[in-house]
């Protein structure tokens, strides 16, 4: 099959009838030569796109069907922005993402573009890359604008019927739009009925959302009508100039016009009815207002910042009265500005280029320069100095040298403070403000000095929050406040961070504590401020000790016991693990015991006993008075058998590994015959003993019975006398026992 690519089809018919192969082969020659060219054409060179819209760009592109022997066949098509070496597809472009899609059909492409920003504002361009190498071609820029406002409006018919809001921008697809019909705000819609407005109406619209750029004036008929037309819609001025608005305006026997502020509605008598501006007291004595003919002039002298708003204008005849709802002139009034553009990377000479301007700088105007407010004579928008941190630097308008800039200077003053002012506990929240006076403003860097270092601290924010300040957090802080014209550093701010104690622990000056040694105990703690410290032995306490230190000049054995120490301030207090001092002493004098106790007989048998105090628990060596070798080993020394030989001194000695001490006992032993003797002796006495105590019992019973006789005696008597019976003294014995 023929190639069809680029040839002409009557060519290549009256080809196909030639005879000849050579005719052929010319014909062939002739078709590829016409294919060999790259090319892309693009519909349109600029696009016009309002924010938020969807643009479309739209590129074809051919190239040949042959070449070298190769057969061509693209690979890749995409849009680029970026002229680079090796442009890059938009679609792997982050600011792009989910926004923009190449699609194409056959060899004709489209770049979609969504919800459009004004960085989108820029050259695109078409490239497509085949398999020959070096086989690419890019296409004529398009260049995108995006606008944040004006859509550039117009009033055009759409049919009899209806008018419709045209744009040379591209709008978002669900646009709506304000219609207005003499001024006055009368419908929102896609279209405009011609039926709601008179031959004499004058017609205008306004995308929704950007009211303030509204079409011309539209009149229904294409004659006369009524309407209002401004020179601007917008004018920047400079803080303490003049400025005038014009307007022009067609109207027939027009009794009252003024100009009003819409922001101003508040200050008027009835919202809806707005006032004259001659009349508001904040303009008084800075307003003019000149009407030739049908045109008006509102002129405001000694400009504020806060005259910044739009201003309108209002006529009234006998039977129409302009609204008061379609958009008028924006005003807006700012100062100059100082602007460093440049910073030179010499440190042994640094300087700084400096830019007089405002958003509203007309051009050709002569400039003065103020360096520490001294006039330099040097009149150009743009001044290179020598950067040093003590200079002011400002300008102004030759013509409004009284109006100057706000001076521009490396910041000074520069300071560290703090939302505290009692002290900073564990836990709580800190704010540290880093301010200074600088213009441009500053950045800030924090920095925490601590005895051992000096570090940055995360951010440059002026402010640093400590959230739930630790004990590490404490150190002394300062700020570099810096802009392109120098640095300045705050002074330090302290921050002492206070806390209860968090450990206790003692310890002693040494392990093995001998009697009348030095020993001190030591009790190291935390806190801030410094806990106090109060001493415990065998949990009563004691005296207080010297910061944490308990002393004792000659330890003794009364010293032995378990201590700790109590640490505290006024956030806390804790104790802590207790510790044991051990006094260790050689044995005291030992006490020594006989049993049984006194002189001992022959025969029988004695334990003699020792004790002593002593720590280490001491062992117990007896001796025989005279005698090399020990008697005996152990605290009690038992001799059986007692005899004569065995008399005499004994004595103990106590021992440990701190000393010894000895204790002497005499033991008497006594022959058999003299304790017969002694046993007879004790016998006689108990059977005297025996007799005396029978000799006195019976006495006692011989002397009552005797009384009892006599007592019997005097009864009978008496009976006998007054003839009365009694019963025997044996009967009564019975019944009353006798004492």
């Amino acid at each position: 099959m023929w190639p069809t690519r680029g040839c002409d089809w009557k060519r290549r018919k009256a080809a196909m009838n030639l005879s000849t192969a050579a005719s052929l082969f010319l014909i062939v020659l002739f078709c590829e030569e016409v294919q060999s060219k790259w090319n892309v054409n693009c519909n349109s060179q600029n696009i016009c796109a309002l924010k938020g819209s969807t643009v479309r760009m739209h590129c074809d592109y051919s190239h040949p069907y042959r070449q070298d022997g190769t057969t061509i066949s693209v690979k890749q098509t995409f849009w680029f922005t970026k002229t680079d070496k090796d442009p890059l597809d938009l679609n792997t472009q982050e600011e792009y993402a989910g926004r923009v899609e190449n699609s194409c059909i056959s060899e004709d492409c489209t770049l979609t573009i969504r919800d459009v920003k004004e960085s989108d504002s820029a050259a695109y361009k078409f490239r497509f890359v085949t398999n020959k190498s070096g086989g690419s071609y890019t296409g004529p820029k398009v260049v995108l604008s995006v606008r944040d406002s004006n859509p550039n409006l117009t009033v055009k018919k759409k049919n009899y019927y209806n008018l419709e809001c045209s744009s040379s921008c591209v709008l978002p697809d669900d646009s709506t739009y304000v219609w207005y019909k003499n001024g006055q705000n009368i419908h929102i819609g896609k279209y405009f009925s011609k039926t709601w407005a008179s031959n004499t109406d004058s017609i205008s619209c306004a995308l929704k959302g950007h009211e303030d750029f509204p079409s011309p004036s539209f009149c229904i008929r294409n004659y006369y009508c009524e309407q209002v037309t401004y020179s601007h819609g917008r004018i920047c001025a400079l803080k303490g100039s003049s400025v005038s608005f014009n307007s022009s305006y067609i109207s027939s026997y027009s009794t009252t016009s003024f100009w009003f502020s819409p922001e101003r509605s508040t200050e008027w008598n009835d919202i809806s009815q707005p006032e004259d501006l001659k009349l508001d007291s904040k303009y008084l004595g800075r307003v003019r207002v000149t009407n030739i003919k049908q045109k008006s002039t509102l002129t405001i002298n000694n400009l504020m910042e806060n005259d910044s708003a739009e201003y309108r204008f209002i006529f009234k005849k006998y039977s129409l009265s302009w609204g008061s709802d379609l958009h008028g002139t924006t005003l807006t009034v700012t100062g100059l500005q100082v602007e460093v553009t440049r910073i030179s990377a010499n440190q042994d000479s640094p300087y700084a280029e400096l830019k007089c301007h405002s958003r509203c700088t007309p051009a050709g105007y002569n400039y003065r320069w103020f360096r520490n407010g001294q006039d330099i004579r040097h009149n150009k928008s743009t001044y290179i100095v020598l950067i040093n941190t003590t200079d002011k630097i400002s300008c102004a308008l030759s013509s409004f040298k009284e109006l100057r800039a706000p001076e521009v200077y490396a910041p000074v003053s520069t300071s560290v403070s703090a939302d505290f002012t009692d002290d900073i506990v564990e836990g709580n929240q800190v704010f540290l403000k880093c301010s200074s006076n600088a213009n441009p403003p500053a950045n800030y860097t924090w920095y925490k000095k601590t005895q051992s270092s000096t570090v940055q601290l995360h951010g440059k924010d002026s402010e640093v929050y400590l959230h739930e300040i630790q004990t590490s957090d404490s150190g002394k802080y300062f700020c570099v406040a810096n802009n392109q014209l120098g640095e300045s550093i705050s002074e330090y701010l302290n921050i002492d961070v206070k806390y209860a104690p968090k450990r206790a622990d003692v310890s002693l000056s040494h392990v093995e504590i001998v009697e009348g040694d030095s020993v001190h105990l030591t009790c190291s703690s935390d806190g801030n401020p410094t806990p106090s410290y109060s001493w415990y032995k065998d949990n009563q306490e004691m005296l207080q000790g010297q910061g944490g230190m308990y002393q004792f000049t000659s330890v003794t054995s009364e010293d032995s016991g378990t201590y700790c120490c109590e640490v505290g301030n006024i956030y806390g207090r804790m104790n802590s693990s207790s510790v044991l001092i051990n006094v260790e002493y050689p044995p005291r004098l030992p006490s020594v015991s006989v049993n049984p106790p006194g002189d001992v007989a022959a025969g029988s048998s004695v334990n003699l006993s020792c004790t002593s105090v002593a720590n280490p628990a001491a062992t117990y060596t007896w001796y025989k008075e005279h005698s090399t070798s020990p008697a005996a080993d152990g605290q009690t020394f038992t001799i059986v058998d007692i005899r004569g030989e065995h008399g005499g001194n004994y004595y103990c000695q106590a021992r440990n590994s701190r000393g010894n001490h000895n204790s002497t006992v005499h033991l008497i032993v006594v022959s058999s015959s003299a304790s017969s003797a002694v046993a007879g002796l004790i016998t006689i006495l108990l059977l005297i003993g025996l007799f005396l105590s029978a000799f006195i019992i019976f006495r006692k019973k011989k002397v009552v019975r005797q009384i009892h006789q006599s007592r019997e005696g005097a009864e009978d008597n008496e009976t006998k006398r007054l003839g009365v019976s009694l019963p025997s003294s044996k009967h009564f014995e019975l019944c009353f026992p006798l004492v």
